[in-house]
C-alpha cells in the first residue's frame, strides 16, 4: 500500500509551504523593525521566549530526564544544531540591515539546494539527489546571480545602496543559506533518531540565546524594554510557530525537497512587503522571484513522481500472504480410535 507515505508527504509538503509563508512575513517585519530597535535584543528575547516554552513543555509532557536524554545520546547532532541555528539566525538578522527583505529570502533560501547537493551526502549518508534536483539547483544559482548583479548596482527594491554594504549583506545571507542547509539536515538526522517535532525543538535554542544575551550584556543601549514586544511577536510568527511546522516537514520529506520548498518563501515576502513604503518591487527582483519558483516546482515535481514509483515498485514486490489451509480427511479414511494419536 502507498497510501500512507503518500499522505505523509503531503502533510510534509503542506507543513514546508506554511513554513515558506511565515518565514516571509518575519523578514518583513524584522526588517522594517530593525531600522529602529537592537536586533540582538529582539533575537535575545524571541528566541529565550521560545526555548522555554518548547523546554518546559517537553519537560511537562516527558520528564526532564527524558527531554534532555538527546544531549547525552545524541550530542554530535544536538551540538552541531546549536551551533547551525545560531549562525543562520545571527547572519539573517543582520543581513537584513543591508538588502532588501525579498533579496535576503531568496538567496538565503535559495542556496539550501545547492548546499543540500554538495553536503548531504557528507553530513546524512543514505540521502539521495535526482538529475532533475540538481539542475534545478544550479539554474537557481543563476537567477540569484542576477538578484546579487541587480543589488550591487540599485537596481532592488531599496534602490541605490553602498556596494560594500551590499557586499557584507550577500556574504551573511551566504552564510545563512549554508547555516539553514545544516539546520534541515540535523533536524532529519534528529528525527530519524526517533526525536519528536517538539523534542528537537526543546534542545536546539541554548547556543543562540547564550550568545544574544552575551551581546546584549556588552551593549552599551540594549534597548529592552521597546524591544520585547517586537521580540515577541518575533517568537511566535518568526521562530516558535514557523520551525515546529518545518520540523514536521521534515520529519516526512527528504532533506532536498524540504529545501526546495523553503525556496517558496520568496513570493510571499513579495506580497508582504508591499504595504512598505520604503520598497518599491523591482522588476528585475520579480522575474528572479517568479523563475526560482517555476523551478523549485519542477523539482518538487520530479521527486514526488519518483517517490511514487518507487512506491509502486515496492507494492509489486512484496509477497502475497498465503491463505491458511485446511486439510479435510479424505471420505475412505477411516476415523481414528479414541486414544489414536493422529
Amino acid at each position: 500500500m502507498t497510501s500512507r507515505p503518500s499522505s505523509h508527504a503531503a502533510r510534509g509538503v503542506v507543513m514546508l509551504l506554511v513554513f515558506a509563508a511565515l518565514t516571509a512575513l518575519v523578514d518583513v517585519y524584522a526588517g522594517n523593525r530593525l531600522q529602529e530597535l537592537s536586533l540582538v535584543s529582539m533575537a535575545a528575547i524571541s528566541f529565550t521566549l521560545s526555548a522555554v516554552f518548547f523546554l518546559g513543555l517537553d519537560i511537562l509532557l516527558r520528564g526532564a530526564a527524558t527531554a534532555f536524554r538527546p544531549l547525552r545520546t545524541q550530542t554530535y547532532d544536538v551540538v552541531a544544531i546549536n551551533v547551525s541555528t545560531a549562525v543562520t539566525w545571527l547572519s539573517l538578522l543582520y543581513a537584513l540591515k543591508y538588502l532588501e527583505p525579498a533579496i535576503v529570502n531568496v538567496v538565503g533560501l535559495a542556496v539550501g539546494p545547492v548546499f543540500t547537493v554538495l553536503l548531504g551526502s557528507l553530513l546524512r549518508r543514505g540521502s539521495s539527489v535526482l538529475r532533475a534536483e540538481v539542475a534545478v539547483s544550479v539554474g537557481i544559482c543563476g537567477f540569484i546571480a542576477v538578484l546579487a548583479w541587480a543589488s550591487l548596482t540599485g537596481r532592488s527594491g531599496v534602490g541605490e545602496v553602498d556596494p560594500a554594504a551590499a557586499v557584507v549583506g550577500f556574504v551573511l545571507t551566504l552564510v545563512c543559506g549554508v547555516g539553514g542547509t545544516a539546520n534541515v539536515i540535523y533536524s532529519k538526522r534528529l528525527s530519524e533518531a526517533g526525536q519528536s517535532p517538539q523534542a528537537v525543538l526543546a534542545i536546539r535554542f541554548f547556543l543562540m540565546v547564550a550568545v544574544t544575551w552575551f551581546m546584549v550584556a556588552a551593549d552599551d543601549n540594549p534597548g529592552l524594554g521597546e524591544a520585547f514586544l517586537p521580540g515577541l511577536v518575533i517568537a511566535v510568527i518568526g521562530v516558535g510557530v514557523p520551525l515546529y511546522v518545518l520540523q514536521v516537514g521534515i520529519k516526512y520529506t527528504e532533506p532536498i525537497t524540504a529545501s526546495l520548498i523553503m525556496t517558496l518563501s520568496p513570493p510571499f515576502a513579495l506580497l508582504w512587503q508591499l504595504p512598505d513604503q520604503r520598497l518599491q518591487i523591482s522588476t528585475l527582483s520579480l522575474v528572479g522571484i517568479v523563475a526560482i519558483t517555476v523551478l523549485v516546482g519542477i523539482g518538487v515535481v520530479a521527486r514526488r513522481r519518483v517517490d511514487r514509483r518507487s512506491g509502486l515498485h515496492a507494492a509489486e514486490a512484496a509477497p502475497v500472504p498465503a491463505l491458511p489451509v485446511t486439510v479435510l480427511p479424505d471420505a475412505t479414511t477411516k476415523p481414528a480410535r479414541e486414544g489414536t494419536p493422529q
